[in-house]
């Protein structure tokens, strides 16, 4: 083999006695999966064994391992570079001696876009999971799944190709459809008692009006259905990257609706579905932000083997849920919805007998803060849906990496004890 070898020095093994006294998860990774298990995956990613230069190229594996530590640390390219020339616990856990040069960010950056090129970002996603199942981490079969979604923000989120008629355009749509809003929230006034619920209904609608307008525009501009999954799928499927280096201007960003903040933002849906015993994500999709969650459950039966149980908040709810999950044999366990009709008694009483599923759901939200509030993911930092779905499985990978290497360290503290 033609890639670099990395054999250790003195300073290696002095490097190797200082760390033993940090208490990192890093340390723990290659004790959960055997990261040479993925080489022949990795391998696949078009990258030659030597660059234009003749120079060695870096192993696949320490070039994945970096991918890694950005999700782990929200490092961009640069940040990532400059941090395994100072930090003695990331360098150990790529693999790079003290004689090592790290890998320049214009080299970790055309290997991340390899690995989109080639479509093996699932497949890497898939084989460690596979790893963690054999070993027991994650059940085989009969799983309870925990279906949620959360909005991405998209900093990139101006899409320049639309003339000043066409804006205009627009605008009139929106104050048509919000005029006739207006007239209904004047009359509710008007009341001798005016129900607050339906004004607040209705200037909710009206800024739903402002927001779906945007969105329906870029449909019809691109000639897509971005409220369909197959669109998202497909161009995923497909790897119609549509970056643009000239421009740099994401014109697959949309509008979507935050339940849990009750409010707009504009990027993309991240959908993923959890394991309810062992908290690890099993299937992770992104889609354009205002695909609506039920869309994706159809996906998510389908791809994942040996569902027992499917848990989801009441966004989820629904007759055409409800019979694909009767079809499938697959224990309905989504929270049900509270009707206006109900008395005070009849919320209090389903409140009550709905408490298990939510106490059972809510584990979700500990992937999402895992991804947010540990890893910092916040953002989507790349243009376009195919670039911004590769980021996100490979954060869901780091993420059941970091959850598991966490209860490593956990158990043994417990066995020390």
């Amino acid at each position: 083999m033609a890639f670099q070898e990395n054999t250790p020095t003195f300073t290696d093994y002095a490097v190797n006695d200082r760390l033993q006294y940090v208490d990192s998860f890093l340390k723990e990774i290659d004790s959960i999966i055997d990261f040479r298990k993925l080489k022949p995956i990795l391998n696949k990613n078009g990258i030659g064994t030597k660059n234009v230069c003749g120079v060695k190229a870096y192993d696949n594996i320490l070039m994945f391992k970096i991918l890694l530590l950005q999700k782990f640390y929200d490092l961009s390219d640069e940040k990532v570079e400059e941090a395994l020339y100072v930090n003695l616990l990331f360098m150990k856990f790529v693999g790079l001696s003290l004689e090592d040069l790290a890998p320049d960010s214009t080299t970790i950056g055309r290997f991340r876009n390899s690995l989109i090129d080639t479509k093996i970002y699932d497949k890497l996603f898939n084989h460690v999971n596979k790893q963690l199942e054999d070993k027991g981490l994650i059940a085989k079969s009969g799983k309870s799944i925990l279906v949620d979604a959360t909005l991405i923000k998209s900093l990139n989120d101006g899409v320049k190709d639309k003339d000043k008629e066409q804006r205009n355009a627009n605008r009139v749509k929106v104050e048509e459809a919000n005029r006739t809003l207006d007239l209904q929230i004047n009359e509710e006034l008007k009341k001798a008692k005016p129900s607050r619920k339906k004004v607040d209904k209705l200037l909710r609608k009206k800024e739903h009006n402002s927001r779906t307008f945007k969105n329906q525009e870029l449909d019809e501009l691109q000639g897509i259905d971005t409220k369909d999954i197959e669109t998202s799928k497909n161009i995923i499927e497909n790897s119609e990257d549509s970056y643009d280096q000239t421009d740099k201007v994401d014109k697959e960003v949309r509008t979507g609706y935050q339940t849990g903040t009750k409010q707009y933002a504009t990027g993309y849906k991240g959908h993923i579905a959890t394991d309810s015993d062992s908290g690890a994500i099993l299937k992770p999709i992104m889609t354009f932000a205002n695909t609506s969650d039920i869309s994706v459950v159809q996906t998510i039966v389908e791809e994942l083997e040996d569902i027992e149980a499917f848990y989801g908040d009441k966004a989820y709810k629904s007759k055409e849920v409800d019979e694909l999950l009767e079809k499938n044999e697959i224990e309905n366990e989504i929270c049900l919805k509270e009707t206006q009709k109900m008395t005070k008694d009849e919320r209090a009483a389903q409140r009550e007998i709905e408490k298990p599923k939510h106490k059972i759901r809510a584990k979700v939200e500990h992937s999402f803060a895992r991804l947010k509030a540990q890893m910092k993911y916040h953002t989507n930092r790349y243009t376009g849906l195919v670039r911004n779905n590769m980021n996100f499985t490979i954060a869901c990978l780091a993420s059941n990496l970091k959850l598991f290497a966490h209860k490593q360290i956990a158990l043994r503290k417990v066995r020390n004890s």
